[in-house]
């Protein structure tokens, strides 16, 4: 895609005079580490997240800063591994002197950020991981948030389009990592709640960073389910799919997927080899604007990036970044403790509406808008999109 590539080249480039320049922290500077993968199957993500968390620290910047200082962006490719995105984390503490961490894109990532958050008493603000282990009984603790939806909300999302297609038989196929296993507890609690006539006939688990899905695919072909519910998600969906069409597998089953593959940038990427009919959510489109702040968003990241069709991943940086800026404003300092605070039961409006972070899990109240890939009626995109889009919200399904 000529967009993501022209993206790449400049992020990256900032990226690394960034980190290269660090040295230790000034009193007048907030810097930030900011952890997002810019190579491999997640730079479709992470390279557009970065782009979000610059557009809004410059803005913040070319109005004066916070209280007084200057934001300061120190970036390290993560690589969606979690053993890189440690040794990442561990650097931009150390090396470059960062006050807060923001991204990840895994649920992987985010655990391995998170568990060096609370070894070095550094708050950090997971802009995309979802996993539930990060926030859990065992796992949580005062310096992480995640303003990004948690697999709670995506399965039981996942589960109200599977009533609403009035599924009865189900199979899944969910990767088989961290990620899918909160995906299938809480879409299987949530169906057997809305619609207890479901069942689930057959499940598959491919692993992550699988490139053959033919076992798989032919594995559910065999069984008697109409539907699918997948979380094979956008960076890696294309080569699923391709694989998945000549079996005439989309045609077959109702295909329900987590993982933000009807975001455009997916779509564009596969352009005829997106599948229409699936259902499938993203966490923000160009072309549907729920409110003010939305068009306002998007205006500003045409004119960033110079393209009418504009991505949404860099909603997620963006917003990420909005939770950390808005809570260093209202506690009137960046000092640790009283950002914690600031940070438990804040309200804010992002381009998406208005968000608040639970104080008893720092879990922000993120939904996604979910709805059905169809063929495109803008005049000048020939990619498909969403089209009966419904914002779902996260309250009552976060749990």
């Amino acid at each position: 895609m000529r967009t993501t590539n022209i993206l790449s080249a400049g992020v990256i480039g900032a990226a690394s005079v960034l980190s290269a320049g660090a040295a230790s922290a000034a009193d007048d500077e907030i810097r930030i580490g900011a952890l997002y993968a810019t190579s491999g199957a997640c730079l479709i993500f992470g390279e557009l997240a970065l782009k979000g968390h610059e557009i809004l620290v410059d803005r913040i910047n070319a109005e004066g800063g916070l209280n007084g200082k200057k934001l300061v962006t120190y970036h390290r490719d993560s690589k969606c591994n979690p053993g890189e995105a440690t040794a990442a984390a561990r650097d931009l503490i150390a090396k470059d002197g960062v006050h807060f961490l923001v991204g990840g894109i895994s649920s992987s990532e985010g655990q391995a950020i998170s568990e060096v958050a609370k070894q070095e008493g550094v708050i950090y603000i997971a802009s995309i991981p979802k996993t539930t282990e990060m926030t859990d009984e065992e796992h949580f603790h005062q310096h992480v948030f995640r303003a990004a939806a948690n697999t709670n909300t995506e399965g039981k999302s996942a589960a109200v389009i599977a009533d609403k297609l009035g599924l009865d038989k189900i199979c899944t196929m969910l990767l088989d990592y961290s990620y899918g296993y909160g995906l299938d507890e809480a879409f299987r609690e949530h169906l057997a709640e809305i619609r207890p006539e479901a069942e689930i006939v057959e499940a598959a688990w491919p692993k992550f960073g699988t490139t053959d899905y033919t076992p798989f695919i032919t594995k559910l072909m065999g069984a008697d389910c109409d539907g699918v519910f997948s979380n094979i998600w956008g960076g890696i969906f294309p080569t699923f799919a391709k694989q998945a069409k000549p079996f005439g597998f989309f045609d077959r089953f109702q295909y329900i997927s987590a993982g933000e593959v009807g975001a455009p940038v997916v779509a564009e990427q596969m352009g005829d080899d997106m599948p229409s009919g699936i259902w499938t959510n993203t966490y923000e489109a160009f072309y549907y604007s729920p409110n003010p702040e939305h068009e306002a968003f998007v205006a500003e990241l045409r004119e960033v990036l110079g393209t009418e069709h504009t991505p949404s991943w860099p909603s997620t940086g963006y917003i990420a970044a909005q939770w950390l800026a808005e809570a260093v404003k209202a506690a009137g300092t960046d000092e640790t403790d009283a950002v914690i605070a600031a940070l438990k039961g804040l309200t804010i409006t992002t381009p998406i509406g208005e968000q608040t972070m639970r104080a008893s899990d720092h879990q922000a109240n993120r939904g996604q808008f979910w709805g059905q890939m169809g063929e495109s009626t803008l005049e000048g995109y020939p990619y498909k999109m969403l089209k009966n889009i419904e914002y779902v919200p996260a309250d009552g399904l976060m749990d």
